[in-house]
């Protein structure tokens, strides 16, 4: 039982509590707002809007800003395969008011098999932000409803199947070409700007598959448009959690990818750090985890800089690995 001098004791803990949190949420801004100043930021996306990424940085701008003392703006920029974008801000003043927020396949696949003006390391990730489940659908109605089906009809019919997807050897092109290594199935590869465009492609019946992240089409699985047919991960989906993954289907190819949110390699320490701070300060709000949640977006498990850098050194390893069968193939 709680005597009054224990209640009165809890109550006190508590304020303090919140009084150091709201101290430190003061001083993180504080220190953003004198670093950053009161320019907007930027966070430049290499794909095209509608997509899970672009759902993604809205939440951030939506939340962060009063984090990192100033407005924040989401811009896409999907021309040249992504590395117009990249220029962008591998070219912008190193004031961390320019930032990309991008999967593998801009950083790390299009700088290694591409002519680039930066390197791999010339990325600097400061938020891990969540891990993506490339995800194959087709339309509601398509005669081919599940992962059995699609192997069998393109194994009958080779090159007769349409599959959309982003940019080349990106995250939701890549496990196709592993799969189709794998298996022997051939298919008519059909790239788009992003989640968005590939989408509204499945809808309008000019392609016949395609592959994007869980966020983009959750809300048309459950109207009924599309049906998702299989997810390469190690584990199901958890806002798709009906649709199996390819490894339970028996075919060995799982190709998670991390969301990163990253900064040049000219600017400061810092900067980065400030920019990790109030980044991840938003998100952890209780309206940016509100809106995750509504979004299916999947922020419930930020990581700053120290395992963001580690997580990109490990894909990395992983995306040459795969470069490398795939070159021998």
């Amino acid at each position: 039982m709680m005597t009054p001098k224990m209640s009165k004791m809890s109550v006190a803990v508590s304020a303090a509590m919140i009084s150091t949190a709201m101290m430190a949420t003061s001083v993180a801004a504080s220190d953003a707002e004198s670093l950053l100043g009161s320019d907007p930021i930027r966070i430049v996306m290499p794909y095209g809007a509608g997509g899970s990424t672009d759902i993604t940085a809205r939440i951030i701008a939506a939340n962060a800003a009063e984090y990192c003392g100033t407005r924040i703006d989401v811009v896409s920029m999907p021309g040249a395969g992504g590395m117009e974008g990249l220029q962008f801000v591998a070219d912008a003043e190193p004031n961390g008011h320019t930032i990309l927020m991008a999967d593998y396949s801009a950083t790390i696949t299009q700088t290694l098999t591409e002519d680039t003006d930066w390197e791999v390391e010339d990325w600097v990730p400061i938020v891990h932000l969540t891990d993506w489940k490339p995800t194959v659908y087709v339309k509601a109605d398509h005669p081919i409803q599940s992962i059995e089906d699609w192997v069998e009809m393109a194994e009958a019919e080779p090159n007769t199947l349409v599959f959309g997807h982003a940019d080349p050897l990106s995250l939701v092109h890549l496990p196709l070409v592993l799969l189709e290594m794998e298996t022997g199935i051939e298919n008519v590869h059909l790239p788009t700007t992003g989640g968005g465009e590939t989408r509204t492609m499945i809808l309008g019946g000019h392609a016949h598959l395609g592959m994007t992240l869980p966020p983009s089409i959750v809300s048309n699985v459950e109207e009924g448009e599309v049906t998702a047919i299989g997810v390469f991960a190690d584990e199901r989906s958890d806002v798709l959690p009906d649709v199996p993954t390819f490894q339970e289907a028996g075919y060995d190819v799982s190709f998670e990818a991390p969301l990163l949110v990253y900064t040049y390699s000219d600017v400061s320490d810092e900067i980065q750090q400030a920019l990790s701070d109030c980044i991840m300060a938003g998100l952890e709000t209780e309206t940016a985890q509100t809106m995750s949640s509504q979004a299916s977006a999947g922020l419930n498990n930020v990581q700053g800089r120290e395992s963001a850098q580690q997580i990109y050194r490990d894909t990395t390893v992983r995306v040459e690995e795969v470069l490398a069968a795939i070159e021998q193939d």
